[in-house]
């Protein structure tokens, strides 16, 4: 039994194919790995500036705390920032005010533009130390 030779030609072509086409799809997959990598990087290493934001809100929140500790324990918490007006500590485009209706702390951080995002806080004194009690999140818009 003779083959003919155009014969061996394609059934070399057909297994060229065949390996062509799953090196394409090898590859494929790894593209697919590398976008899928690069992206979940990105979203990992995006800076979150409400995050930034709060934390040195907070962080120069109760070292103002404690630089006034004597002041705030003598009397009560109301009566000790009942005078103050405009922002208590501030940080960047951020700030803390306090509410003389409500009571509460507000910590004003930019979210995106001309929409900010208020965090109301109350304040407890306990012992020697200060404890913030989270209260409710509302959104403003400015123009």
């Amino acid at each position: 039994m003779q083959t003919k030779k155009g014969f061996i030609l394609i059934y070399t072509i057909l297994v060229g194919l065949i390996c062509l086409i799953i090196m394409m799809y090898i590859f494929d997959i790894q593209v697919s790995e590398m976008k899928y990598s690069t992206s979940t990087k990105k979203y990992v290493l995006n800076e979150d500036n409400y995050q930034k934001y709060k934390e040195y809100l907070m962080t120069l929140f109760f070292d103002y705390l404690k630089e006034n500790k004597e002041q705030i324990k003598e009397g009560d918490t109301n009566k000790f920032f009942y005078n103050s007006t405009g922002n208590i500590v501030n940080y960047g485009t951020s700030n803390v005010v306090y509410s003389n209706k409500t009571e509460e702390f507000i910590f004003k951080t930019p979210d995106e533009t001309r929409l900010t995002r208020n965090d109301y806080y109350k304040l407890e004194v306990v012992g020697e130390s200060f404890k913030l009690i989270f209260v409710k999140t509302d959104y403003t818009y400015s123009i």
